[in-house]
């Protein structure tokens, strides 16, 4: 049994499904396992409004980001997508 358990937002599912196909299968069969195996280690911390969050980064040109938050033994991804942008989408979502 995996030590954390992990669910994406109705946000990320969304975020998801506009990436790629390529970058969909990536993250769905090699990124989330990575963070489920050592959330802490693999996602460095956020400051600023995201300051309990952490971001998990991969890919170049462009590169993607992963944003989730840890509660116990549940990791929560809040958002997924390119480094353009978004931050600042994390920030709106956060107010909104």
């Amino acid at each position: 049994m995996p030590e954390f358990e992990l669910v994406l937002s109705p946000a990320a599912k969304r975020d998801l499904k506009k990436l790629p196909i390529k970058i969909q299968d990536d993250i769905v069969a090699i990124h989330l396992p990575s963070i489920v195996e050592n959330p802490f280690e693999k996602g460095k911390p956020l400051g600023g409004a995201l300051k309990h969050d952490r971001s998990y980064h991969f890919g170049r040109k462009p590169e993607y980001r992963i944003v989730y938050h840890i509660e116990g033994r549940h990791i929560t991804v809040t958002l997924v997508g390119s480094r353009e942008g978004l931050y600042r989408e994390a920030v709106r979502r956060r107010k909104g």
